[in-house]
């Protein structure tokens, strides 16, 4: 599915639109122009409050009915317990009008911009 980006990637506020794909239930492809992105699904790894700015949910055009994605991105290391996650800033998705973009959390300070996957893997 493409998206128009309302609230650009940090380091990538040149790319305008990116399409969305989904692996499973856990994994997405975000892919721009010459650039793509592991995304995951935070809330099938922990508990995950997220707390946007009135400010953001505006430039999504999000609203209490919206039908909102949110996802994270992810660092992908070999292995892949060594990967981390950027909780602190996940990238919204308003499925109802296609835009997206990524926000820092007003609760941020909760979580942290490299969590280690290892931490969320059973066993580990």
């Amino acid at each position: 599915m493409k998206f128009e980006v309302v609230l650009p990637i940090l380091g990538f506020e040149d790319i305008t639109n990116y399409d969305l794909e989904k692996i499973d239930e856990i994994f997405f492809k975000l892919k721009g122009d010459k650039i793509s992105f592991t995304l995951i699904n935070p809330f099938a790894l922990r508990d995950y409050d997220v707390v946007i700015t009135q400010n953001d949910k505006d430039k999504l055009n999000i609203t209490d009915e919206s039908n909102i994605l949110i996802l994270n991105n992810m660092i992908v290391a070999t292995p892949l317990q060594n990967s981390t996650i950027n909780f602190a800033s996940p990238i919204i998705f308003n499925m109802d009008t296609q835009k997206m973009g990524q926000v820092i959390l007003e609760n941020a300070n909760n979580y942290s911009l490299t969590d280690p996957l290892a931490n969320y893997l059973k066993g580990e």
